[in-house]
């Protein structure tokens, strides 16, 4: 067994295109699903992860799904080996060279073992300047998040649950025996899904180029950007003094840690929220009382540090594996 710290970052969904020209592809492995919009889709007899659009109008094929899913069961992990005898298989069978195939998008990702409930540690991470913020639940539990931008999104979910969830128990046993993985440990799933290659990466990108060693090493690097990217909570110092942890210093801690994140100034959201009690409740006086004893507070509450949940060294030590 090799355990998950010795498997690295590797691609998963791919969606790949190519125009034909006087060829045809073979259809004698390929079980016919239905037509949509002008295009036949086609999967391999007995199994659906791979999907096979042929549009005969302009004799283009496309191939969609997750080869780790066709080859091994689960996109737990996948080698580059795997990916080759994955392609190969579906070359062999199409009798078509899809390695000269433009991709049209794919997935690039890990999964890291983490020291925190999935939940917290999601909750910790906000947003991306410049990219929209998407939650998912399963009830009231936070199971991902998700920053999108036209070229790329950015995807963290809870891969632990959807193991349990979507794997039977042979997989499960599976990843136990040969991939280390453990049932009682935390997991969180960390994807870049390249929406429009041609526009991220400032041209069209070949399957060919995609399994490149130099181009695999971009997309490493280009993962750790990304987690780098979201901004995450921060901590304030927990005072020493007794004294100075009180109920006002409490909420105060939260808000500052909170303060870049929201692009707020805790004292002045307090201000304004003084200015707005009634002359009849507080007079010029309370609201000069109350504020000074907030501002003695603040005083009390260190300069933050980095945010706890943080997981940048785990990820570079697996980049750099």
């Amino acid at each position: 067994m090799k355990g998950l710290l010795g498997y690295s970052m590797n691609l998963d969904y791919i969606d790949i295109s190519k125009f034909l020209d006087k060829d045809k592809i073979c259809l004698d492995y390929l079980q016919r699903n239905a037509i949509y919009d002008g295009a036949e889709m086609f999967y391999f007899n007995g199994c659906k992860k791979i999907e096979v659009w042929n549009r005969q109008a302009t004799n283009q094929v496309t191939i969609r799904g997750s080869i780790p899913y066709f080859i091994n069961g689960h996109n737990f992990y996948a080698s580059h080996q795997d990916w080759l005898e994955g392609l190969d298989y579906i070359q062999g069978c199409l009798k078509v060279n899809i390695y000269s195939g433009q991709v049209n998008s794919f997935e690039f990702g890990t999964i890291q073992e983490i020291p925190f409930p999935e939940p917290d540690f999601l909750s910790h991470h906000v947003k991306v300047k410049g990219m929209e913020a998407r939650a998912y639940h399963k009830g009231q539990v936070l199971t991902g998040k998700e920053f999108v931008s036209p070229s790329l999104k950015i995807k963290l979910y809870d891969v632990q649950r959807n193991i349990k969830a979507k794997l039977d128990k042979p997989i499960r046993e599976d990843l136990s025996r040969d991939y280390g993985w453990d049932s009682r440990k935390h997991y969180i799933k960390l994807e870049n899904h390249y929406r429009q290659p041609e526009a991220h990466f400032r041209g069209n990108v070949q399957l060919s180029e995609l399994l490149s060693s130099s181009f695999q090493q971009e997309l490493k690097q280009g993962l750790i950007t990304s987690y780098q990217n979201i901004m995450k909570t921060g901590t304030t110092i927990i005072p020493r003094s007794k004294a100075d942890i009180n109920a006002g210093t409490i909420p105060l801690m939260i808000l500052k840690e909170l303060e870049e994140l929201y692009d707020f100034n805790t004292e002045e959201l307090i201000k304004g929220k003084l200015k707005e009690i009634p002359e009849d409740v507080f007079s010029l006086d309370d609201r000069k009382a109350r504020l000074r004893t907030i501002r003695d507070n603040l005083k009390k509450i260190s300069q933050k540090g980095g945010s706890s949940y943080d997981i940048e060294e785990l990820l570079q030590a697996r980049l750099e594996a």
